[in-house]
């Protein structure tokens, strides 16, 4: 019977994954919360893709978007890549703006280049708990997470 009574607490059935991160967007005092479009557990063999998640912001011609991650986003590697159009019209394919190791950062603001160039997308990627390789053969960590704002002028 103490066996019995002891057995119904346990279960094979393994811890649920925490909901994945959520994070901020902001230009000027609107703020936009954005879910990850793209998800993997820290080993990156069960992954997710939400591409409804995707938020949209509207800043100025040389406006930023400030970034702020929770916790567990900034407690392992992450950069804020940004794509944008110059003044003269000329789409410039994305780019790392910053990079951070783990615990460095939870803020970002992400800017175009000058003051005439329009922000297009910012995204936020994370890295997981795996290494691949560039076109070098360097180690490169893998994305784990990635959360993006879609940035208009209006």
């Amino acid at each position: 019977m103490v066996l019995a009574a002891a057995l119904v607490g346990c279960s094979a059935d393994p811890p649920a994954e925490p909901a994945p991160p959520k994070i901020d967007f902001t230009v000027g005092a609107k703020k936009v919360t954005a879910r990850p479009y793209l998800y993997c557990n820290l080993d990156l063999k069960d992954c997710k893709q939400d591409n409804a998640a995707m938020v949209r912001v509207v800043a100025g011609v040389g406006a930023s978007v400030r970034v702020k991650v929770p916790k567990d986003v900034a407690d392992a590697p992450w950069s804020v890549v940004i794509q944008y159009r110059t003044a003269a019209g000329e789409q410039v394919a994305p780019e790392t703006a910053a990079t951070f190791g783990p615990g460095k950062a939870s803020t970002f603001e992400a800017k175009p280049p000058t003051a005439g160039d329009q922000l297009q997308t910012v995204e936020v990627k994370q890295a997981g708990g795996k290494l691949g390789r560039d076109e070098n053969g360097e180690p490169i960590p893998l994305v784990r997470g990635v959360w993006s704002a879609q940035v208009s002028a209006s």
